[in-house]
């Protein structure tokens, strides 16, 4: 008798184990397979949207940097001139100004003028 529960447990675990395995096997749906395909749309979706921010944003970012130079460029000069003012008059102080010597302008000789006879 004992022989024949072995044999009954054994032919039960097998009848129970391929129950279990077929009803359980990973089937998707129509519904299913549809969606995932849309959610595929979506994922490419966005990770183009995504891209296209992040080239916006390296874009936007070279911009500033070059905005940022130009008000680097502009504080420099900026700050030049206000050294320059305050040191005013004097500001080369190596330079002395030299009057210019006036040069005679050439004498010109009237034109000559054309008479009118009446008659």
């Amino acid at each position: 008798m004992y022989k024949g529960f072995k044999v009954f447990s054994l032919l039960f675990a097998f009848i129970f184990t391929s129950l279990v395995i077929s009803s359980c096997s990973n089937k998707i749906t129509q519904e299913q397979l549809m969606q995932l395909r849309e959610l595929r749309k979506q994922q490419s979706s966005l990770t183009e949207s995504i891209n296209k921010k992040k080239d916006e944003k390296a874009k936007l970012e070279r911009e500033l940097n070059a905005r940022k130079a130009e008000l680097k460029d502009c504080e420099e000069r900026t700050q030049f001139v206000k050294d320059k003012l305050a040191k005013w008059p004097d500001v080369w102080p190596d330079w002395k100004y030299v009057e210019p010597t006036p040069t005679p302008e050439p004498a010109t000789e009237p034109a000559p003028t054309k008479k009118i006879r009446k008659k």
